[in-house]
């Protein structure tokens, strides 16, 4: 919240709020990607067909965006690992 210009130090009771409101967004969202009775894991094309509705392209610009931050840190890990039979 420091980093949308709230206070530094935000009180306790604003936390549990947001606190309260992220998780409830983000259950309501694993619960619209898994549709009526599954049971199997949820996919990244399951949290994308969620994602898909025009309120929520920000989102998933940004799920991409971290997507592709996570797959472009992985290959550069594998880049500076080196194969302890090469050493």
């Amino acid at each position: 919240m420091y980093g949308f210009g709230d206070d530094r130090n935000p009180a306790n009771d604003t936390v549990n709020v947001m606190e309260e409101i992220l998780v409830e967004y983000i259950a309501d969202v694993c619960q619209a990607a898994a549709g009526p009775g599954r049971k199997s894991r949820l996919s990244i094309e399951d949290l994308r067909k969620a994602l898909s509705r025009p309120a929520d392209a920000k989102k998933l610009a940004r799920m991409e965006e971290l997507l592709f931050a996570q797959e472009d840190i992985k290959r550069a890990r594998q880049q500076f690992d080196t194969d302890p039979k090469m050493a």
